[in-house]
């Protein structure tokens, strides 16, 4: 007797050449449309920047549909001739969020000093707008923006002595590192003294026989916070990378 396997929302949505995010999905919004736009006023930019203005002054869940036709002042059926779903929205907005985080760094700057500039940069401008993290959890980067951070990820990379494919797995890293960063950390400060206290009672107060490590060091390591935390593997990462690149050229130093 067969078992028929469980039919999944989450299987159908990820295997969907269609799913708004995709490689396929962002090919096919690249081709030209045959329909007639009716309302030449709208665009995908006002309406990427309208949401993010909705995301900066309401959070996340202002962000439908209904509300941003009334915001761009159209119904509804003229929105939905640029973005046919929610999802479309929400892929399209993070895109253009990543194009107003990524900044140039200052000229002269090595490999790493740059790679230090922009992940500190792109960094700060996600917990200046928490709700875009937000939006950028689950995404591919593979709209125009989020392309166009990579292409300069992987050329600094490349140029620095890794071969392409690692530049590209380092890219996605560094980019995974600062994301999660803000997203694993959002709206919690470390760095309040009140906070750090209560941290600290409470690692004082665990089991010291299944936690005695965070029992006997609560009062050093109540005060680590999320800047610490990203500082720390923003070094070891790209110590790491520096390592690497030795090993590939035979240089001592980049």
């Amino acid at each position: 007797m067969t078992r028929e396997k469980p039919s999944s929302p989450d299987r159908a949505r990820v295997s969907s050449p269609d799913r708004p995010g995709s490689a396929s999905w962002w090919l096919a919004r690249g081709e030209p449309s045959t329909r007639r736009r009716r309302n030449r006023m709208l665009s995908l930019e006002s309406i990427a920047d309208t949401a993010l203005r909705l995301l900066d002054e309401h959070g996340i869940e202002a962000m439908t549909m209904r509300r941003l036709a009334e915001d761009l002042g159209c119904n509804q059926s003229s929105l939905y001739r640029h973005v046919r779903s929610r999802d479309e929205l929400t892929i399209i907005v993070a895109d253009r969020a990543i194009r107003l985080g990524l900044r140039p760094p200052p000229p002269g700057l090595d490999w790493r000093s740059e790679a230090e500039w922009l992940a500190r940069a792109f960094r700060a401008f996600l917990l200046g707008h928490p709700s875009v993290a937000l939006l950028l959890r689950g995404t591919e980067r593979l709209g125009p923006n989020s392309l166009q951070g990579v292409e300069v990820a992987v050329d600094r990379f490349i140029g620095a002595g890794l071969s392409p494919r690692h530049a590209m797995a380092a890219a996605g890293a560094l980019a995974t590192l600062i994301i999660g960063s803000v997203q694993f950390n959002l709206y919690l400060d470390a760095t309040d003294p009140g906070e750090q206290q209560a941290r600290q009672t409470l690692y004082e107060r665990l089991d010291p026989q299944t936690h005695p490590r965070m029992v006997r060091h609560a009062t050093d390591i109540a005060g680590v916070g999320s800047d610490e935390e990203f500082e720390f593997g923003l070094k070891m990462f790209l110590d790491g990378i520096a390592v690497a690149i030795r090993g590939t050229t035979g240089q001592l130093d980049m």
